[in-house]
């Protein structure tokens, strides 16, 4: 019985403290979906730059392909690969905050 009590105990210290982060949340809430979307964006922006500099270093070297140099191939495949990581990463956190996003354009345009 000592137990539950000392856990009830430990639950009612702690609900001030979570009080406190909730209001800083509540009254910061708009910023961070802002900051939130805008890092969302920066995915898909590096993702296509990313996949153009590994097209580039594809295209500038061809003549080192012929000659059986492969290290540029590997440079810009490892690129494109990781363009396309983070052009997924974008379309998954898009996906994952989209209700907050739409929330956001509602209270903006109110």
């Amino acid at each position: 019985m000592e137990d539950g009590k000392t856990n009830e105990e430990d639950h009612v210290e702690k609900v001030p403290v979570l009080n406190k982060i909730f209001e800083g949340l509540v009254s910061d809430a708009s910023e961070l979906v802002r900051d939130l979307y805008w890092g969302v964006k920066t995915y898909l922006l590096f993702g296509l730059t990313s996949i153009l500099f590994g097209i580039q270093e594809l295209v500038y070297n061809i003549d080192l392909l012929e000659g059986r140099l492969y290290i540029p191939l590997f440079i810009a495949g490892a690129m494109i690969f990781s363009g396309s990581a983070q052009i997924l990463n974008f379309f998954r956190l898009r996906k994952k905050y989209s209700r907050l996003f739409k929330v956001q354009e509602e209270l903006k345009r109110s």
